[in-house]
């Protein structure tokens, strides 16, 4: 039986936590969230004892080593802090991603698990989804023969990336992460996945169209709920995208209600309360963002193969879209539809259904991640797609070195 203990219990710590508590071979035994009401709630959701159960990451750490490994899911720059306190206790490290947007401090990270012999596991959880594992299933089988080229485009949907890299977390470089990393190190680890080849030099655009102070409709308020008379044409409005169900919007965003009432349980009216005030009611071209809403990286990876990555906010539908060409065939799909198209050269078209898992759970691959650490800490059982952090350094190199290469224009960037 594994022993966990949770660091961080927003969105995603939440969800590594239910997974955890589904699983026979695991056992949370400890949780650690600065927000008291959410901590309360969720110790009595998975029997955690008051003993257990801190406010403070320097308690935490203080009570020395409570569980066998601890899932570290804070914000991207305490990533790092974080990890280390972990390995300094002794524990094995699940990971959200990215592990820092300093590449010295992700090499730090390595160096140091690896003189420890402990384990760190990044939260790149696009590996186990169903939809990735039966396209790696194609490739290696020979199917499309060698592989030329990747083209993986991230549809990050218009109203996610308004809560996220607008009003949201990941808003500003300086505070998080280069949304080319915070967003996409996913895609970037997807291209080393199915290629097995590292890139060998990169160069990047980006540009940023739409949320800026310069389009704000003449007229409008600072938050949407201030009187905007702009909020019924507005895609962006706080209801359409939080609230409440129109002809043409669904508010996805709903199921943060929790991360922007810091209050659980609360009701929708509370919610639409603090939507007057919180920073996510601001009007998205009044904020203080600066993370890019539209690039593209190009990649020359090793054995000669091109891959591209596009990431954009202006899509309606939030999902993933991926073609593979190879010297035998081709794979074309999304991962919204839990299909894609698998064309031999001189041979029959097949379609490859794989089941809709949807866009919650990252498509199954939060669950099976959670399988994948447990088996590996408990039984011993390594998945040839467990994705430790010396692989996790592919992305996160080609991701930092694609903004800097954007920074400087768009120079081709040479790796080491």
């Amino acid at each position: 039986m594994l022993k966990v203990a949770i660091l961080g219990l927003g969105n995603r710590g939440r969800i590594y936590a239910y997974q955890l508590s589904k699983n026979k071979d695991a056992r949370i035994v400890a949780l650690c969230e600065k927000n008291a009401d959410v901590l309360e709630a969720k110790r009595q959701d998975f029997g955690v004892p008051k003993s257990a159960a801190f406010t403070s990451d320097e308690e935490f750490f203080a009570a020395g080593k409570l569980a066998d490994a601890v899932v570290i899911a804070t914000q991207d720059r305490d990533h790092y802090g974080h990890a280390m306190k972990a390995l300094e206790v002794g524990y094995h490290i699940l990971l959200e991603k990215p592990v820092s947007p300093v590449l010295e401090e992700c090499h730090t990270l390595y160096k140091t698990a690896k003189e420890k012999n402990l384990h760190v596991v990044v939260c790149h959880v696009l590996r186990y989804a169903p939809f990735y594992n039966k396209i790696k299933e194609v490739i290696d089988s020979g199917a499309i023969g060698d592989i030329v080229g990747i083209n993986q485009t991230e549809n990050v949907g218009y109203w996610h990336y308004s809560h996220s890299y607008v009003r949201g977390n990941w808003r500003k470089e300086s505070e998080t992460s280069p949304s080319i990393l915070a967003k996409c190190c996913h895609d970037l680890d997807i291209i080393y996945y199915f290629t097995g080849k590292k890139c060998v030099s990169v160069n990047s655009y980006g540009s940023r169209k739409l949320f800026l102070p310069e389009n704000a409709p003449e007229g409008s308020t600072p938050y949407c709920l201030d009187g905007c008379p702009h909020r019924k044409e507005c895609p962006y409005d706080v209801l359409k995208i939080y609230y409440g169900v129109t002809r043409y919007t669904i508010p996805y965003m709903i199921v943060n209600k929790l991360l922007i009432t810091k209050k659980a349980g609360a009701s929708l009216k509370e919610f639409r309360e603090v939507l007057k005030t919180s920073p996510y009611g601001r009007c998205v071209y009044r904020c203080d963002n600066d993370v890019m809403e539209n690039q593209v990286v190009n990649m020359n990876l090793e054995n000669n193969i091109t891959a591209t990555l596009t990431m954009t906010a202006f899509s309606k539908q939030c999902f993933r879209r991926i073609h593979i060409y190879g010297t035998k065939g081709e794979i074309f799909g999304n991962d919204k539809d839990g299909k894609f198209r698998l064309s031999i050269f001189g041979g029959p078209n097949k379609k490859v259904k794989v089941g809709f898992a949807g866009v919650a759970g990252h498509l199954g691959g939060d669950r099976m991640i959670i399988k994948d650490f447990v088996d590996f800490l408990d039984k011993g059982v390594k998945n040839p797609r467990l994705s430790l952090l010396e692989t996790t350094l592919e992305s996160h190199t080609t991701a930092l070195l694609a903004e800097e290469s954007r920074k400087a224009g768009g120079k081709k960037i040479i790796k080491e």
